[in-house]
């Protein structure tokens, strides 16, 4: 029989107005209702904190920053504030489908994938008007991942595959164990690979057939506007990093691999910038 514990939903939030209707509609309208929605605010100086106290729901709580502290740091805030056995997170203008929790929770509470650390499924690309313009699908397949090749997989192809991080569930107590400080191998682009990655030393992945998280990009955002040609670079970075932690045991024939195949990956990205996203404005 299906247990149903906490799962705590985080959402750091900065001058998130435009979107966070959607994404608080996504978020209270799960199937799964044993959630609590934690919101950090880093000091917006929109009506989006007041458009989420509008919905006036005991499951919501807010935290306010006293000082803007950045994106990353604020991402590691909202995380301190949940109090669930699960934990997701997610960008304060993207979505998820209404029964994502429930199914990942379905597979974390399952006896026989007591070793699995993460849960993800596909990923829905969006565009401004929230509609689709492309599906990520995890490339090897769906199913039971051993955390070997979960986490060498991302250099194989050169970029991170486990999928944008929004609607991704995993165990609170495992993130808890992540030695301090947390994430310093990731910049504003790779840190929350650099998380899954964590939580990925810790157990093994499950991906789930069905398209769950929604990840919003547009012309405007910061994966096109300010890193539109910088992405490879950061990918190589990150990627020395982490073979610089014995952790990984990672040979550097991956690190030769992940540099080749970000460099192929950065033009493919851009080119569907220019094709999907531009001409959609």
């Amino acid at each position: 029989m299906l247990q149903h514990p906490l799962v705590s939903i985080c959402i750091p939030i900065y001058n998130g107005e435009k979107y966070i209707r959607v994404t608080m509609d996504c978020v209270l309208g799960q199937t799964y209702r044993n959630i609590e929605v934690i919101i950090s605010d880093n000091c917006s100086t929109d009506k989006g904190i007041d458009i989420i106290r509008g919905y006036n729901d005991s499951r919501v709580k807010i935290f306010s920053n006293q000082k803007n502290m950045g994106i990353k740091y604020n991402y590691l805030k909202v995380f301190t504030y949940a109090t669930g056995k699960y934990m997701t997170f997610m960008g304060a203008d993207d979505g998820m489908a209404l029964d994502t929790i429930e199914k990942e929770v379905t597979i974390l509470e399952d006896p026989k994938y007591k070793n699995v650390s993460l849960v993800n499924g596909f990923v829905t690309i969006i565009n401004d008007e929230s509609k689709q313009v492309y599906l990520k699908k995890f490339i090897f397949g769906t199913g039971l991942f051993s955390s070997y090749w979960a986490i060498r997989s991302n250099f194989l192809y050169g970029s991170n595959i486990l999928g944008e991080p929004n609607g991704a569930l995993f165990k609170r107590e495992h993130y808890e164990k992540i030695p301090e400080p947390k994430f310093e191998k990731g910049n504003n682009w790779t840190f929350d690979l650099d998380m899954l990655l964590e939580l990925l030393l810790q157990g093994d992945l499950y991906v789930i057939k069905q398209p769950l998280g929604k990840f919003r990009i547009s012309a405007q955002s910061t994966s096109n506007k300010e890193l539109k040609f910088d992405q490879a670079r950061l990918f190589r970075e990150f990627t020395k990093a982490v073979y610089n932690d014995k952790r990984y045991k990672l040979s550097y024939f991956w690190v030769i691999t992940a540099t080749i195949n970000s460099l192929f990956l950065q033009i493919a990205r851009n080119l569907f910038y220019v094709f999907f996203i531009k001409s959609k404005k």
